[in-house]
């Protein structure tokens, strides 16, 4: 199973709880480019289900995420259509960091047994198939929001999609409220004009 262990938070002084879940609203946009291409951006499926964290500490929370986006390009653009990329992914609000920093890393499973984590490095494709994201590091302060994208998926027709299915998320060291917001952007380049355009999921809570 792929795992995204995220480094940032739990309420202090929170117990374990049984195991809750939220299925949050679809969302979609339509955007008309400059030069004639309809861009639409949808988020489906999502759901986010919340569980007592492994360790029994009070200090952290941990979850399952299912999510999916989906990339559509029609009209009839006056330009040809160079690259196009479609991305998933979560933004993570922190209301106050007790920690020296977040370390965010996406092991994907390959097989039964097998596992391989990516060090810091460009996207890296794993059995063809699997898309395995680089680890990265950073710092969460007192009322600020990191985003952490789950996918990358360049475009090779009008139509692209990620998924993601019951993928673990564990949040530490952040006394306080701890939000979860997702995203789905796509962006296309012609020879005239570059272009993206976003749609984001409700807030909910970790």
């Amino acid at each position: 199973m792929a795992m995204l262990g995220i480094a940032a938070t739990a309420a202090f002084g929170i117990t374990a709880a049984p195991a809750t879940a939220d299925q949050v609203a679809d969302k979609s946009r339509v955007v008309e480019t400059e030069d004639g291409w309809e861009l639409r951006i949808s988020k489906t499926a999502e759901d986010l289900q919340r569980v007592p964290n492994l360790a029994a500490t009070p200090f952290t929370r941990e979850g399952f995420v299912t999510l999916s986006a989906a990339a559509d390009i029609s009209g009839d653009g006056r330009e040809a259509v160079n690259s196009g990329t479609l991305q998933l992914g979560y933004q993570i609000g922190c209301q106050a960091d007790v920690s020296n920093g977040l370390t965010v890393g996406l092991s994907g499973a390959i097989g039964p047994n097998a596992m391989v984590t990516v060090a810091p490095s460009p996207g890296l494709a794993v059995g063809g198939s699997a898309l395995a994201l680089p680890s990265m590091s950073t710092t969460i302060k007192p009322g600020t929001i990191t985003s952490i994208t789950m996918g990358t998926k360049p475009l090779a027709g009008p139509h692209g999609s990620i998924s993601v299915d019951q993928i673990q998320i564990k949040i530490d060291a952040c006394a306080g409220a701890v939000s979860l917001r997702s995203f789905a952007i796509v962006s296309i380049s012609t020879a005239t004009a570059d272009n993206s355009v976003a749609v984001y999921g409700d807030p909910i809570w970790l």
